[in-house]
């Protein structure tokens, strides 16, 4: 039975399958209405769902066709196997899908179910396949230029023209179906100026396109307008159309259109009569004139006066000259006119008159050359008056902007003389001489103007020197002068000879010379002349001098220059101790001619030990300089410093004494208390013996008998002691000078440094001196009071000390190395 059972299975399966239901599920498709896709293959997916229990096979039929119903794809593919309640997905394309918008069904037949709202036997969609993206610029004939005014108005004109601003309008074309966002360049070139436009973030949906308005800030001008546009950014398609160029035509402004018309009173006058001339202008065109109206006679200026001329109006001008016979042009000048203008407009105007022709060359010759810058040109032509009646003529010229006419000339019918006219030329080089012939009265036959080149050399110049100023017998200054002249012609000139004051300059000579190229040379004596310098001036006759000096000027001699110096009073410091560096100031003076000498100079102290040596100063031009000197400061309370000049052959030499700073000190040592202590009880020990001793002797005298010779030594013995010399001695230990008693011998102590040091007594020993002139003996200083009307001194060789009478002036030996000097010559000492 059981197999009965197993081998029924499949027969019952079979029938089952029969009655499955598939059907699709709506929203497991994933297309929706208005899907976008780029490619020509369209994927997509969808759900078979089993819903009836049982085993389902179908057909799924896949079908796209636009939306007019044209079918574009149709395939199918079965789906089998579906179990009960099976929810199978499955995976289809359709190919070759076309542009723009289509519909796709998806269908299923075999065992299906019954639709419900969610689940169908079939579906379809609306789809679209994207163009891509294809960005282009219109062609250059869609590219629109207007006329506007500065204030951004439309000239209402279809053209553009000179002096226009423009907008412009370019339209930008998306053939995609993808949006498009980029930006634009446009580059314009017109009248020698460009300027760039940029437009940035432009968007231009698909299938759509823009006119973009561009305002450029150039002033257009008359002529081609070049330009160039390009698009920028992601441009799709190459194919497309991303730059494109052109030029428009910038037609000319709105201009005057002048006509004219010419009359004159010529019937009525005869050559050298008053000649009336009348012009009339008017004006046909759509913008005023503003300008100057001009009339001519074969390159002869007759008229030329600023007129203005509105549109569709008229003026009238006239002016007089002397009648003759005339070729008159006459138009406007200044601004633009139309080119239907009947501008310029001819009048012949003839008459009897004097008719001037060349009796010679065709040209006038010219004269006075080589010629330099400042030099002028003669002309002159022969000329004949072939007409009937008598008349005038005369040359003009001109070069380099400068004009020059010459004297008119009348000739009568059939008489013959010569124009002539001279420029001068106020440029160098290569220069256009422009002549012409001008009658007021009468015509000029054949040629009546030209021009020639002619070479014009640089100016000529002059230089000047005055050499070998001297004075001779009785003071006459005599000197020599030299003019040297450039290559060239020979030139005058004017030579004015004299001398300066300071006041005023007198000049005793005045003449013109002639100098030819090169040097020339003079001598000159002007006798005692009482100045300060020679003064030398030149000046052109008739010429143009160039550059350079026109007068000089040298020093008269004067007597010998005198030089001396002198010591500042004070130094720096005020007050200098010993070895200080010390600043010492020394004005170095000259009169009388101005001197450049200068030499050795040398510092001295009293004892001739040199302290500096150095060179004098430069005088740049001065009569005093100051040399600043640095010395070491040498011994002594006062020092004595002499300085040494050499100079000019000579030695000159100054002195000066200056004070040292240093304090003296006179009670700078300890006193010996104990040894004063012991004198005094011994002093008194041997008065009272001497008073003991007096006391008995019998010869009766009291002490006031006491010689009045033994008082006077005891006073004189306590004046020594009081009065006694010092020394000068110093410190070991910061080298501070002390004064002491020259017999003193014990301990010394040092007020700065607190040093205490042992000093030995001085025992000099006195010398007498030698007085050479008068045989008197000087005794040496150290012995002598210094209130006894004599002085101390110092040998200038070993410094030996030497006191000798204040008034004695006479020469002295010196004890010690035995110099004889004068005693002004030795060095003071001042205590």
């Amino acid at each position: 039975m059981v197999l009965v059972m197993l081998l029924m299975l499949p027969l019952l399966a079979g029938v089952q399958a029969q009655g499955g239901g598939a059907l699709l599920d709506d929203a497991s498709f994933n297309l929706d209405n208005g899907t976008t896709f780029s490619n020509e293959t369209l994927d997509f997916t969808f759900e078979v769902h089993e819903t009836a229990g049982q085993e389902a096979n179908v057909t799924a039929h896949l079908v796209a066709q636009t939306l007019e119903g044209v079918e574009v794809s149709n395939s199918s593919f079965p789906i089998s196997g579906l179990a009960a309640f099976e929810q199978r997905n499955v995976s289809a394309s359709l190919l070759s899908m076309p542009f723009g918008y289509s519909q796709v069904s998806v269908s299923l037949t075999g065992d299906v179910g019954v639709n419900t709202s969610t689940q169908t036997t079939s579906i379809t969609r609306t789809v679209q396949r994207l163009r891509p993206l294809s960005i282009s610029l219109a062609g250059a004939s869609a590219v629109l230029f207007e006329g506007e005014t500065s204030e951004g108005q439309s000239t209402g004109n279809l053209s553009v023209h000179d002096g226009d601003y423009v907008s412009i309008s370019l339209p930008i074309i998306n053939e995609g179906d993808v949006d498009w966002t980029g930006g634009l360049t446009v580059e314009l070139m017109n009248g020698g100026s460009n300027e760039t436009l940029v437009s940035s973030n432009l968007l231009v949906n698909g299938s759509e396109s823009i006119v973009v308005q561009l305002l450029p800030s150039l002033q257009v001008a008359e002529g081609p307008l070049e330009w160039m546009a390009t698009l920028s950014g992601d441009l799709g398609d190459p194919s497309g159309t991303h730059a494109v160029n052109g030029t428009l035509s910038v037609l000319a402004p709105p201009l005057p259109v002048l006509e004219a018309l010419i009359t004159s009173n010529a019937d009525a006058v005869e050559a050298g009569d008053v000649l009336e001339i009348d012009v009339e202008f008017w004006n046909n065109g759509t913008a005023g004139f503003e300008g100057f109206a001009i009339c001519v006679d074969g390159g002869q200026e007759l008229l030329n006066e600023t007129v203005s001329i509105p549109s569709g109006t008229s003026i009238e001008t006239s002016f007089q000259l002397t009648a003759r016979p005339l070729e008159l042009q006459c138009g406007v000048g200044g601004a633009r006119i139309g080119d239907a203008s009947t501008l310029p407009q001819n009048a012949s105007i003839s008459m009897s008159s004097a008719v001037f022709e060349s009796a010679g060359a065709s040209s006038p010759d010219v004269a006075g050359g080589p010629w330099h810058k400042g030099d002028s040109v003669s002309a002159n032509m022969l000329i004949r008056n072939t007409g009937a009646l008598e008349g005038r003529i005369r040359l003009n010229l001109e070069a380099s902007g400068q004009t020059s006419s010459g004297d008119w000339v009348v000739l009568k019918s059939g008489a013959a003389s010569e124009v002539s006219a001279m420029l001068q030329f106020v440029v160098a080089g290569n220069v256009d001489l422009n002549w012409a012939l001008e009658s007021d009265d009468g015509v000029v036959s054949g040629m009546r103007e030209g021009s020639t080149v002619l070479a014009v050399e640089t100016q000529q110049s002059v230089s000047m020197a005055v050499r070998d100023v001297q004075r001779g017998e009785s003071d006459a200054v005599a000197f020599e002068l030299e003019l040297i002249l450039d290559d060239g012609q020979p030139r005058d000139v004017q030579v004015q000879v004299g001398y300066d004051t300071g006041d005023a300059t007198v000049f005793l000579l005045d003449y013109v010379v002639q100098l030819q190229p090169g040097s020339f040379t003079e001598t000159y004596t002007l006798g005692d002349v009482q100045g300060e310098d020679i003064v030398v001036q030149i000046s052109a006759v008739q010429w143009l001098i160039g550059p350079g000096p026109l007068s000089i000027s040298s020093d008269l001699p004067a007597a010998s220059t005198t030089y001396w110096l002198e010591f500042a009073t004070t130094t720096s410091p005020l007050r200098p101790v010993q070895s200080d560096t010390t600043t010492v100031s020394v004005s170095f003076k000259q009169s009388g001619p101005q001197g450049k000498a200068a030499g050795e100079v040398w510092i001295v102290d009293s004892y001739g030990v040199l302290l500096s040596k150095t060179d004098s100063p430069a005088w740049n031009g001065k009569s005093e300089q100051v040399l600043n000197l640095d010395v070491a400061w040498p011994k002594g309370s006062t020092v004595a410093l002499q300085a040494l000049w050499h100079v000019d052959g000579d030695v000159i030499s100054a002195q000066a004494s200056y004070v040292s700073g240093e304090v003296v000190v006179d009670d700078s040592f300890n006193w010996p208390w104990a040894a004063m202590g012991w004198g005094l009880l011994l002093g008194l020990g041997v008065v009272l013996i001497a008073r003991l001793r007096q006391g008995r002797s019998n010869d009766g005298s009291s002490p006031s008998s006491q010689p009045s010779s033994e008082r006077s030594e005891s006073k004189g013995h306590s004046s020594k002691i009081i009065d006694e010399e010092k020394r000068e001695i110093s410190c070991p230990e910061c080298d501070r000078r002390l004064r002491v008693p020259v017999s003193y011998s014990g301990s010394v102590g040092c007020p700065d440094c607190a040093m205490k040091f042992k000093v030995e007594a001085e025992q000099p020993e006195p010398a007498p001196v030698e007085a050479v002139s008068d045989q008197e003996s000087i005794e040496a200083a150290p012995e002598l009071k210094k209130n006894d009307g004599k002085i101390e001194i110092g040998c200038p060789d070993c410094s030996q000390s030497l006191r000798i009478p204040s008034s004695y002036q006479g020469s002295v030996r010196c004890p010690a190395c035995k110099k004889i000097f004068k005693a002004s010559e030795g060095f003071a000492h001042i205590d």
